[in-house]
């Protein structure tokens, strides 16, 4: 029932994400204690950029009458010139970026003489001149100068008032300090100063990112100094530790029924508990916290006959190719029927009565008699099951690449054994490390597992699919990493000179399918590597690298029989 859906989901909203480290405590305080620092340090940065804002908002409040005359000029260009924003931005001794927002306040569509009455006279110059001028109109320059002297003494009274601030909090009992407030600047030039400053199109506004830039002097290797310091304090902070991606409790609630899916019309209240056809009865409400634990504990239940047949399932559909259900992800009637109901039942049984040991179960699939069957071929079986789906014969299997790729460095003899530790980018040529200790990217999977059938890691994968495409052979004739593992083997079976080449032969056939080699291969594997290279040969491989990577890329290498 629908209401199950928002049970479940009751559950996984009343649940937090949380980064459960993985190391020792000491090594997460002695992180949190240099990131604390390195925070430290920001605030200090920040809190000296942010005091240097206004000092030079009111230096280049020096600036404003130049600003206005080179708006003028951008709008209306002299005779014969076609200035650049960024050459009048010299001229004017300003950064282009500040000029430029100058430029879309004062031609903003938008009557900014209403919020910055001292802009009136500037807005009656506003219309284009009668005829082109080889100079700026002395009208337009007196305006500029007038507001620049508005602007100016605006400056100068919000300062005013800040120092005036300062002082009464200084002379202040500090129990008191907290009462005083903000400086008391306000009237008509706080108001159109606020204008001018304002973060989204104020054209005073210096943003954060560009302070530092616009320092000079004392206040400029002030600001050096504090962030060489923060720079310090990050180089000797160490590295993140490692962390799991872990749920932790959160507000408890339930959902209610959105209905016809649609959330803007919730319906009754969908209390949290299991779904009910695999409940015995009206499923009971979970009670404890956001009902994780009794979700796990209802998964678990012997009287859930689900769970315990999917995992045994799965195992044995990863010891035999196939599971008991051909559908390993659906037990329901629109899935294949078990083709041997008992034995699932067995095992389902089996492995909870042995605590739920999934190194038991595997020890009692390999160790059955079933499983020790030979891939031989027999006609009369052959005729009444040609699909095996009742198991008279071991199936034939197609290595994973993982442990196809795990296989080519162990025959070489480079494969790494050691257990542990970080993931590495399995492209890296120097990664001679297990494949399960590759990293995986969502966004970029590696050539080598997309390749050869790795499933897609967006989405969950109840079994692998298998393909034979020419790209998968082109890939065992070509790759760097295949050259390197023949070449590798080639080192291995010539170390050394008294070995006979026949003797090389037979060993590389039992490292390699673990049976002898026959007199007919022998004799072709000798007629290879003794002949003479073929003149039109461009080869960069020798006769043995080449030999070898034949072997290893054979179909008898590839597949368990």
């Amino acid at each position: 029932p629908q209401r199950d859906y928002y049970s479940l989901a009751g559950i996984f909203s009343s649940t937090d994400y949380r980064e459960a480290p993985l190391v020792p405590q000491s090594v997460v305080d002695e992180y949190q204690a240099a990131q604390a620092k390195i925070k430290e340090q920001k605030e200090v940065v920040q809190k000296f950029l942010e005091g240097e804002a206004p000092k030079l908002q009111e230096k280049y409040a020096q600036q404003t009458a130049k600003i206005l005359t080179a708006v003028w000029q951008l709008q209306y260009p002299l005779v014969g010139q076609k200035p650049k924003r960024s050459d009048l931005a010299k001229q004017a001794e300003i950064p282009d970026w500040m000029l430029e927002r100058w430029q879309k306040f004062l031609t903003s569509t938008e009557n900014n003489a209403d919020r910055v009455p001292p802009l009136n006279d500037w807005y009656a110059l506003a219309a284009p001149p009668e005829t082109e001028t080889a100079a700026i109109p002395e009208a337009v320059r007196k305006v500029a100068d007038a507001f620049q002297q508005e602007v100016v003494a605006a400056f100068a009274a919000r300062e005013e008032a800040r120092k005036q601030h300062a002082e009464k909090v200084a002379a202040a009992p500090e129990a008191e300090r907290e009462k005083l407030g903000k400086p008391d600047f306000s009237g008509p030039q706080a108001e159109f100063l606020k204008t001018l400053s304002k973060k989204d199109d104020g054209p005073a506004f210096i943003p954060r990112d560009k302070i530092d830039e616009l320092l000079a002097g004392d206040s400029a290797k002030q600001c050096n100094d504090l962030k060489a310091e923060l720079k310090a304090r990050e180089q000797k902070s160490p590295p993140m530790y490692a962390v799991a991606h872990s749920l932790t409790e959160g507000k408890s609630a339930n959902m209610r029924i959105y209905l016809r899916g649609n959330h803007q019309k919730p319906g009754p209240e969908a209390p949290r508990h299991f779904l009910s056809v695999l409940s015995p009865g009206e499923p009971a409400p979970f009670a404890q916290g956001s009902g994780r634990l009794e979700l796990a504990q209802a998964i678990v239940n012997p009287a859930n006959p689900l769970t315990a047949r999917v995992i045994v399932n799965r195992v044995w559909q990863q010891h035999f190719g196939r599971g008991i259900v051909g559908t390993p992800s659906n037990f329901g009637k629109l899935g294949e029927p078990p083709t041997h109901p008992e034995l699932l039942d067995y095992l389902a049984h089996w492995f909870q009565s042995n605590g739920w040991s999934l190194k038991k179960l595997h020890r009692e699939v390999l160790l059955s008699a079933t499983y020790r069957l030979s891939s031989s071929h027999d006609g009369q079986n052959a005729e009444l099951d040609a699909d095996n789906r009742y198991l008279w014969r071991m199936n034939r299997r197609r290595l994973d690449v993982e442990a196809w790729r795990d296989a080519l460095l162990a025959v070489s003899g480079t494969l790494d054994l050691t257990v542990g530790g970080p993931s590495k980018n399995l492209a890296s040529s120097d990664n001679r490390r297990r494949t399960i200790y590759g990293s995986v990217s969502r966004h970029d999977l590696n050539p080598l597992l997309r390749l050869f059938d790795f499933p897609d890691p967006n989405i969950t994968s109840e079994k692998r699919t298998q393909t034979t495409v020419p790209l998968q052979q082109l890939f065992v004739l070509n790759s760097e990493f295949l050259v390197k593992q023949a070449q590798a083997l080639t080192q291995r079976l010539t170390s050394d000179p008294q070995t006979a080449d026949a003797d090389r032969i037979r060993q590389a056939y039992l490292l390699l399918y673990g049976r002898p080699v026959s007199e007919e291969e022998l004799q072709l594997g000798l007629s290879f590597v003794t002949a003479p290279p073929m003149p039109d040969d461009t080869s960069q491989l020798a006769a043995w690298p080449q030999y070898i990577q034949v072997l290893l890329g054979s179909n008898e290498f590839t597949y368990i029989d």
